[in-house]
């Protein structure tokens, strides 16, 4: 595991690769989502990085690519209309991509950092209603369930929490997977093709369909220091 944790990640193809659990209930309202990306394009109409729930048809929370070069985009369901906010990271390199959202209030905004630096979100469409939509149990890592949504390139280090993290925080999460625990829910590795597990939910393994197996993101192994 340590060794596969130095040198590989998981490559999602951009037209059917998929990690998927139908019944995990992880979504929460306040979040933090932690990854390394590597684009080498766009995507199927914007590949998916994590989806709450796996069909993300409606009342989704999704990180994903945008339909243009060089962003991600942040899309959360409330009772109005949905938010949907997008930032920078460039394709074709490693991107320590950090994404908190404070679902609490409305007027809220997403606080996104890439490579250990604070980026600037812009409001695609601001969200709108009462309260915040529930998400149905269930998740999609790089697609969705009819894999319509293939994020192409590769994935390492995926970490979902359920707090707010601190800007210093997410970059020790990032540098040394692992090292934070503080409102860890689910941790996938992605060490390569065959190591798929949540490290932190047990009884919430993903079931993977055609996925490969590429270098490793330029992070140290986990507990590293």
């Amino acid at each position: 595991g340590a060794v596969r944790g130095i040198l590989m990640s998981i490559e999602f193809n951009g037209t059917t690769s998929k990690l998927e659990h139908t019944t995990a209930a992880i979504a929460s309202a306040t979040s933090t989502i932690l990854a390394w990306l590597w684009a080498d394009g766009q995507g199927e109409s914007g590949g998916y990085v994590l989806a709450f729930p796996e069909t993300a048809t409606a009342d989704a929370d999704i990180l994903r690519h945008q339909t243009a070069a060089d962003t991600l985009r942040y899309d959360h369901a409330w009772s109005g209309t949905d938010g949907v906010w997008t930032f920078p990271a460039t394709d074709g390199q490693w991107n320590a991509v950090a994404l908190s959202y404070d679902g609490g209030a409305v007027g809220n905004v997403p606080v996104a950092r890439v490579n250990f630096a604070p980026v600037t979100v812009t409001t695609a469409a601001a969200p709108t209603g009462a309260n915040r939509t529930a998400v149905a149990a269930g998740y999609c890592i790089g697609n969705v369930t009819t894999q319509t949504r293939t994020w192409d390139g590769a994935i390492q280090h995926l970490q979902f929490f359920n707090v707010i993290l601190t800007a210093p925080e997410m970059d020790a999460a990032l540098l040394r997977p692992g090292s934070i625990q503080r409102g860890l829910v689910s941790w996938w590795p992605l060490w390569d093709a065959s190591y798929t597990i949540d490290l932190v939910n047990h009884s919430f393994q993903p079931t993977a369909t055609s996925l490969a197996s590429r270098a490793s993101a330029p992070c140290q192994p986990p507990w590293a220091g």
